[in-house]
Formats: structure tokens, sequence, C-alpha cells
């Protein structure tokens, strides 16, 4: 094939490559995004009219999520944590395998670390501030999203259930139970885990990241915590 074919066929391919990765980033179903930081979005006046009734509802959800994002900023110290505690009862740092940014299905890559216990091992928020969401996607199953100080948002997925009267707005502690380990969504055929993801930023301000949480992790003293594993406070 002629070197100007050649390159005129790569051009299309990586065009309806980069296409399809923006689709999908913004095609998310309340998850983490597929490709984080492919898209950059710092003003909205380019989106296209919901098409549907369902687009229009979701649109609406996600801004009542932002705005209830905002709300919390002023009451979460403006520095994030330098350290997170253990979230998974019983686990320790040195037990976890580092997975963060290996390869997965699809254009994804590991956005966290996957921390294993027994099913049903209590979850705690690994920081204090306030429930951003809980939800239920594809990737994730069964998931909750914590929103810290600094703005960083944790990501706890595929729980086998949530924590007794938990609720989105419900402000937390490091000794909040937040549900208990599973094996829900993309995880339905591995043992059951924790992935804990942490985020921060957003692509409305370009500086939307990823963050390893396994540098942050730090030991707990199981032993001192004295909260009920069946109660949330």
């Amino acid at each position: 094939m002629p070197l100007v074919k050649q390159i005129g066929c790569y051009t299309l391919m990586l065009t309806l490559t980069l296409g399809s990765c923006e689709v999908l980033a913004q095609s998310s179903s309340g998850e983490p995004d597929a490709r984080p930081g492919s898209i950059c979005t710092p003003t909205t006046s380019s989106r296209s009219e919901p098409r549907t009734e369902a687009e229009q509802k979701e649109r609406e959800r996600w801004a009542a999520y932002r705005e209830k994002l905002q709300s919390y900023l002023p009451l979460l110290p403006r520095e994030p944590d330098a350290r997170l505690a253990m979230p998974v009862q019983g686990a320790r740092v040195r037990e976890v395998a580092n997975t963060f940014g290996a390869a997965r299905s699809g254009w994804r890559t590991h956005e966290g670390q996957d921390i294993f216990a027994s099913r049903g091992t209590p979850v705690y928020s690994a920081t204090s501030g306030f429930v951003w969401r809980i939800g239920q996607g594809e990737l994730g199953g069964l998931y909750v999203f914590v929103v810290g100080p600094g703005g960083r948002r944790y990501y706890y997925a595929h729980l086998e259930r949530y924590a007794p009267g938990l609720k989105e707005g419900q402000k937390v502690t490091t000794r909040t139970v937040l549900g208990y380990v599973g094996s829900t969504g993309n995880a339905r055929t591995t043992p059951p885990h924790l992935h804990f993801g942490v985020y921060s930023g957003s692509r409305r301000t370009c500086d939307y990241k990823v963050i390893d949480p396994l540098p942050l992790l730090a030991d707990r003293d199981w032993r001192a915590i004295t909260v009920n594993p069946a109660r949330n406070r």
C-alpha cells in the first residue's frame, strides 16, 4: 500500500478510536470513567440538548450531584488527607497486591486497589467526610462514594450490601461502616473484595485525576475499633 494511503488509513483509524473513547467517557452510568482524563469539558455551552426524557432526567440528576458536592466543600478541610485509614476490617497494607494501572477489559485500566477479604467483612470509611453517592453500576456493583477533605472522592465498590441506614448526605468518620465486602458488578467471578478508588479534580476544571490509594493507606489498630459492625454511626 502506498505510504500516503497508509497514513490516511492510520489517521482515519485514530480519529474513529478517539471518537469512540470520548463517547465512552461521556456515557458513564455513574461510575468512574473507563478512560479517566480522556476528555476535558470546561464549559457546557457546546453540549447538545437532551434527546429524550431519560437523558434530561440523567442530566438533572448529575447537576444535583454536582451541586451537593459543592455544598460539602466549605464544610471540609481544604487540604486532602495525607494518610487514609485501611477501610477493610482486619486487613493490613502489606497484604494489598499493587494492581493500580493494570490493564482491564476494553480501554480500561485499574483505577484503584483491590483489598480481598471474606464476604460480609465490614468496610469503613477511610476518611471523614460526607456520603456523596450511593448507587449500583455495571462495573462497580453496589458502591458508595464519600467526599473527603480537599474535595477528593473515595469510591468503595463491589459491596455485598450497604450498612443499615446509610444515606446520601450523611456525615461519616473513620469509624463509620459503609457496607460489607462482596463481589457485585463485574467482580461476580472473582473472590470477594473491596475495590477502593480515589479521585480528585474535575473535567470541568481540566484537573481530573485518578490517585493510587496504596501509598496513602495506613494500618489501623483494629482492636481499638469498638463500633458494632451491624450498626452505622
